[in-house]
């Protein structure tokens, strides 16, 4: 059964080579779908014998990964980010899955994350189960411009694969500053455009919310400093997303000092 591997870019060329080099016993296809990367990004997925496909236009996660998949020949999709990696154990795992695969299974694959070279045991973030291998013909991604997700079909059958991926998330607080940014603003139209509105005195509630869903629900105390400043940024995000989706209902735009 070929399997056809997408890979999101944009200027992720210090991540890619990595990240193709860890599927290597597994895909039949590698497909990199680049927004207009200004760096070498590019390059280094055609030195690797990839497919390289450039949207000039950002039309959201979720239809970005929906044009993706139009582009993929295999009879099944794995999604990966450029900061992902495979293990050769959930390499092995994964073709001994799709060997006795029906067609309408969904696997759930298990996500270990570092944050600033920390792995984050805690905090809601592991095993962070993300839907990312199906049979082609089967299912597709929402139309969501950010945190989008896998339709799944009434009749799907989730798989939870043991064997996790490395995720390297953010390796500098400048890239994970500006990332939040992105998902922010993303979020605030996101939620416009459907009807949703906040009001604002809500919005400190909503943030002192999120420090004790990541700290104390879902025990970040237990990842030590790290923890506390992954909650504690958590707040800043939950505050920076709602104020984003109140100034787009006011027709405003949330605007960043530099």
């Amino acid at each position: 059964m070929k399997l056809s591997i997408i890979i999101l870019t944009r200027n992720e060329a210090k991540n890619l080579k990595d990240c193709i080099a860890s599927t290597a016993d597994l895909a039949d296809e590698i497909i990199v779908i680049d927004g207009e990367s200004t760096d070498n990004t590019v390059e280094v997925a055609k030195s690797l014998n990839a497919k390289v496909v450039i949207f000039d236009k950002w039309q959201g996660y979720g239809p970005r990964r929906q044009d993706a998949q139009k582009h993929a020949g295999g009879e099944w999709i794995l999604h990966l980010d450029a900061d992902e990696r495979l293990t050769p154990q959930l390499v092995e795992l994964i073709k001994n899955e799709l060997s006795k695969a029906s067609g309408n299974e969904i696997f759930a694959i298990p996500r270990a994350t570092y944050l600033l070279s920390h792995r984050i045991n805690h905090c809601g973030w592991y095993p962070d189960y993300v839907l990312r291998l199906y049979k082609n013909s089967y299912t597709h991604y929402d139309d969501a411009l950010v945190h989008e997700k896998l339709e799944v079909p009434k009749d799907a059958k989730i798989i939870y694969l043991k064997e996790p991926m490395i995720h390297y998330s953010y390796r500098t607080l400048e890239q994970y500053f500006d990332k939040q940014k992105t998902y922010e603003l993303a979020f605030g139209e996101n939620k416009f455009k459907k009807g949703k509105k906040v009001n604002l005195l809500s919005i400190p509630f909503r943030a002192l919310f999120g420090f004790i869903r990541i700290y104390f629900i879902k025990k970040g105390f237990l990842d030590g400093k790290i923890g506390l400043w992954l909650a504690i940024s958590v707040a800043a995000y939950v505050t920076n997303k709602y104020l984003a989706l109140y100034m787009a209902q006011n027709n405003e735009k949330l605007k960043y000092f530099s």
